[in-house]
């Protein structure tokens, strides 16, 4: 049975260029770094790839864990893109004032792809209320602050 949600990779260009935004923009904690690190046992859980090397962080933002990778070796592992309407969309994060993180975030030259939204639907439909701006990191993934209309309640 699965227990928990363990991390979210997020695969990047340059991890010397991705930390500073994740850890200084963002203000998520840095756990810990390795470079170089892999080996055949990486390989073989990515498919049957030959030795696979890769730089990784891991960070915490609040309860959870986010994993940067950046692949050193081989060319051939998948990037996890694709121009299908389908796949991974982007990660939210709650936040429980809106307008103050998005004027912090503006101050440490994070630039968003719209202003604040209120959704505006029912009262009964999915995110009744609840707030929520877009923004991308170095690499173009979007990312997106939420602050729902009750604090942690999932709609």
């Amino acid at each position: 049975m699965i227990t928990d949600l363990h991390h979210t990779a997020l695969f990047v260009s340059n991890l010397d260029k991705s930390l500073p935004f994740y850890v200084d923009k963002l203000g998520f904690e840095l756990v810990s770094r390795s470079d170089k690190w892999g080996g055949p046992f990486l390989g073989e859980v990515c498919g049957g790839l030959d030795d696979v090397k890769i730089n990784v962080a891991l960070l915490r933002a609040g309860g959870e864990i986010i994993e940067l990778i950046e692949v050193l070796t081989p060319d051939e592992i998948p990037p996890d893109t694709s121009t299908r309407r389908v796949g991974l969309a982007r990660i939210g994060f709650e936040v429980d004032d809106i307008e103050a993180t998005v004027t912090e975030f503006k101050g440490r030259g994070i630039e968003f792809m719209s202003d604040i939204v209120t959704v505006t639907v029912d009262d009964t439909a999915h995110y009744s209320d609840g707030k929520a701006i877009k923004f991308q990191d170095p690499d173009g993934i979007i990312l997106e602050l939420q602050q729902p209309p009750v604090p942690g309640k999932i709609t």
